[in-house]
């Protein structure tokens, strides 16, 4: 008993000296700063990259003939389209968590919809001049002999890319991608999905 006398006394000063635990809201807003603080270290490093620079850079890189396209700028468009998708993509993650929540109601969808389609839609369009960027790179090291390099460009285009193609012939990204990549591996005379038919 004499050695519990000690703690028993120490206790409630202890209890009294201690901080107080962090109410919910406190915890919240850590968590928001945490979150802010990982976000800038990601994306902060390089600037804000908007998608009309992008578009201008893409033309002007992707207008020329493959081989006045130097490496280096299709991987810095590449990085930078990824980086405004992903910039585009953290808008359009609200409203794709509000139209989830809120897909069965017809206002959401006469309201909310044309906005949320618009972000997925320049979305996507940036994707694509990544996608190509990694394509073109991909093609540009076949024609130098560099088929590891070329067979993961083509599957960085192929992988990134959407799995259907509802334009045209139905020949998008993805499947000229996987048509390099079997070129490469020697399997020409296996099939590529085109479209659900």
């Amino acid at each position: 008993m004499q050695i519990l006398r000690p703690v028993l006394l120490a206790l409630p000063i202890f209890l009294l000296c201690s901080p107080l635990p962090m109410t919910a809201q406190d915890v919240k807003a850590e968590d928001i700063e945490a979150a802010r603080s990982e976000m800038l270290k990601r994306w902060g490093v390089d600037g804000l990259v908007k998608p009309s620079d992008v578009e201008a850079s893409a033309k002007t890189i992707l207008g020329r003939p493959l081989a006045e396209q130097p490496d280096d700028q299709l991987r810095e468009l590449a990085k930078r389209a990824n980086a405004a998708a992903n910039f585009v993509g953290f808008i359009l993650e609200e409203y794709e968590s509000y139209y989830r929540e809120n897909y069965s109601y017809d206002f959401v969808q006469k309201k909310v919809a044309p906005f949320h389609d618009a972000y997925v839609e320049l979305s996507n369009h940036l994707k694509s001049y990544r996608n190509q960027a990694y394509f073109n790179l991909g093609k540009k090291a076949a024609d130098r002999g560099d088929e590891v390099i070329a067979f993961f460009m083509f599957r960085d285009a192929y992988r990134l890319s959407s799995f259907t193609e509802e334009d045209g012939d139905h020949k998008g990204m993805r499947f000229q991608a996987e048509v390099e990549m079997k070129k490469l591996l020697g399997l020409e005379g296996m099939g590529t999905f085109e479209y659900w038919k």
